[in-house]
This record gives C-alpha cells, structure tokens and sequence, in this order.
C-alpha cells in the first residue's frame, strides 16, 4: 500500500488566544502589575498564566522553526485574522492551541482536499482529543513533524455536519459566541431592548468573516416539507459552517424548557420537551454527547444492587466490588463513543420530559439525517459551541452527513 504524502509548501498557523492574551485584551490600560491584583481578587494565579503563556510561545515558535528547517513557507494568525483569504492561501492549517483551536480552524476550511492537524501547545491542561501529538510536550514536536513529512501516517477523513435551515428570510446574522467574551454581551438576547447595535454587527463581520448562506430551494421530501414550499415566505439556507463535534439546540436559558418537533431519517416528526439535544459526529462522540450520557460509578453501584434484590442475586453480583463497578461503568460509557468516519448522526436529547402529553421516546440513538423545527421562544442553534443562530417558532433545520463535507485530518498508527 501506498505511502500517504503531505508536502506542503504553504502553511497557514492558526494560535489561540491565551489567557494571558485574554484577561490583557479584557482589562485594556492595565499594567502587569495591576493586572495580577485584579486577578488575585478573583483567586487566579497570574503567575501560572504568564507561565503557561509563555509556554505556548515557545511552542508556537519551535513549530515555526521546524517547518522553516524543512524549506515550509508558513504564517502565523491568531482568531481576528483567521479570514478566508488566509486559508485559500495555504495548502495546510495547523491550529495551535487545543481542541477549541482546531475547531475553529476546521470552521474555515470546507474543502475535502486541504489538511487541518492540531498541535496542542497545552498538553497539561488540555486533553488534545483532535490534536496529533494529544498530550506529548514539545520535545516531541520535532520527532513528529518528521514522521509526517516522511509519510508514517494515515488520513482520517472526519465527517461534519452540513446543516440547512429553513425559515422566514432563511437564516438570520451569526453571533460568534468566542467575541461574546471579549465583549462582556450577554450570552442571551431576551432581557435585552437592543441585543445586537450597529458596531456589534460589525464587530461580529469583522471576526467571523463568514461567507453568506447558500439559499437554495427546497425539495418537498414529506409532507410538511410540501407544506414549507407552498408558503412563499420560507426559504431553505445552507449554513457556510459545517459543524465538526455537535450542533446544539434549545432554548438560551438552560433553566428553560426546550420544546421543537423532531424527526428522524424520513419518520413523521414527533414533539418533544427537553433541556435541549445535541446532534453530534464520531469526533464529538468524545466530547458533550459523552458527558451528557456517561454513567457515574455511583448509579452503576446502584443499579447493581437493585438488580440484585429483584432478581435474587445478591450472593452472585459483587456489589462491593469497586473493581467491578468500575469494569461495568467503564465498558458502557466506552460504547458510547464512535468512529470520526462513520457516516451516521448520534443525538442526545438533555432531561427528556415524559408525561401523559409526552409519551417516552428514545433519549439517544442514531440517524443519517435529522429534521427538526422550532417551538422555541428565545431559542439558537449553536455550532462547535462558537457560532450562534436563533432558532425560534417555525425554523426548521435538516441535519445530515455528505462525503464532500468530510475534513482530512492526520493520525500516527
């Protein structure tokens, strides 16, 4: 079998923003000095920022070197200047940082054919799930560069979510939750006169440099997608960011109850209270859908003993056994996560409401496409935990996998 090759002769870095670099941007005007009181009050160690600071520095500029040493043209951006024109320019993006970095990273690049590889510059306090070295320091870095260029890796080739809404006037203005932040907005627009000014707007432009959706017709495929296409109003918008981990929908108050209709494959669409739902790919099978459906050594233990008494075992299921308890907690939660490649959607849905109105459906499953329409009053759907879009009363979306829309990616064996 053939070698995979990865020449590259442009490289585009992508660093994430540090802490350092956030809390400086945040508490403008303040000097060091100052800024380590601030910090103190609110119990953070600056010091241990300013280390880890310079930690991913050093990181940053070994990467820099290295690819320099094997005669790589590459540039160095930080989020703000994570721009389209900046991607179409390099033949290869590397994120620097952790999970959240490549996320963004992947964000831009919608070609099948153009790499994104992950160097986390954090290794101990990052877990590095989507990174190549995950968490190996960077005396590696070096070591694993050459391997790479010597071809002793595999593609893997990680699906995405291709996500369609359809509503009034398509789908509204993004908001990149990550600017949020930096701006102190509320994460939330329902307490708000006016949630988003004029330079708000332009801020938003600015940092996400996002292409327009792609409105497109829609294509009657159930009835009620015969009954969106009758209503001229409607139109069906192809989003211009695939969703790499998991879409999130429900309300922007978690303290509220989420309610949508969903639908899955081509079955009659059902209604449904929650917390929310995500919709995730293999590669955000690690991540929230894990945690939102993982079982604790505490309910295992549980669940034990009151198989044990109903069913008269006492004497043959050890309870006590920590090691056993551990062993069952361990192989259920590990069967919850799935290849990056599969081709299929795994949906959560978070504290299901079941009543005599809502009868009891599946809390989890599987699906090749997902359809779901908005009940919702103050309700988004929320890409990569980054991008934001309201979803309220009447939207509907269709979530599926396509082979074009996979990201390449690269993993040692």
């Amino acid at each position: 079998m053939e070698k995979p090759s990865f020449q590259p002769k442009k490289v585009l870095i992508l660093s994430k923003l540090t802490r350092y670099e956030f809390e400086k941007k945040v508490n403008k005007g303040c000097d060091d000095e100052q800024l380590a009181g601030i910090l103190a009050k609110r119990g953070s160690d600056y010091n241990r920022l300013l280390s880890k600071h310079k930690i991913h520095h050093s990181y940053l500029n070994t990467l820099q070197k290295e690819l320099e040493n094997a005669g790589i043209e590459s540039r160095l951006v930080r989020r703000f200047e994570y721009t389209q024109d900046a991607v179409d320019w390099a033949d290869a993006v590397f994120s620097a940082g952790g999970d959240g970095t490549f996320l963004m990273a992947s964000s831009k690049v919608r070609t099948k054919q153009k790499p994104v590889i992950g160097i986390n510059t954090d290794p101990q306090g990052s877990e590095g799930y989507m990174c190549l070295m995950r968490k190996l320091p960077e005396e590696n870095l070096a070591a694993a560069l050459e391997k790479l260029f010597r071809g002793n890796f595999e593609w893997l080739y990680r699906q995405r979510i291709r996500i369609t809404v359809t509503g009034e006037n398509g789908a509204n203005d993004a908001i990149e939750l990550h600017d949020q932040q930096l701006n102190r907005d509320p994460s939330t627009t329902r307490w708000t006169d006016n949630p988003r000014s004029p330079a708000r707007e332009t801020d938003v432009e600015e940092c996400m440099s996002l292409s327009p959706p792609v409105k497109k017709r829609s294509i009657p495929e159930t009835n009620e997608a015969v009954e969106v296409a009758a209503t001229a109003e409607k139109e069906s918008v192809e989003l211009p960011v695939l969703a790499l981990n998991e879409v999130f929908i429900g309300e922007s108050l978690s303290s509220r109850v989420s309610y949508y209709e969903i639908g899955l494959n081509n079955e009659q669409m059902l209604k449904q209270k929650s917390s929310g739902i995500t919709i995730c790919t293999g590669t955000g099978s690690t991540s929230w859908h894990f945690n939102i459906n993982k079982l604790t050594e505490q309910c295992v233990q549980d669940l034990m003993r009151i198989v044990a008494e109903h069913c008269n075992l006492n004497d043959k299921i050890p309870i006590d056994s920590k090691d056993a308890v551990s062993e069952i907690c361990t192989k259920f939660n590990q069967q919850l996560i799935f290849d990056p490649d599969r081709k299929q959607l795994a949906f959560s849905v978070r504290d299901p409401i079941f009543n005599a109105t809502f009868p009891p459906t599946d809390p989890r499953g599987f699906a090749d496409r997902i359809r779901i329409k908005s009940r919702g009053y103050d309700a988004h759907l929320v890409i990569d935990g980054g991008i934001s879009y309201r979803f309220n009363d009447g939207s509907e979306v269709l979530l599926e996998t396509r082979d074009e829309d996979a990201l390449r990616t690269v993993v040692f064996r």
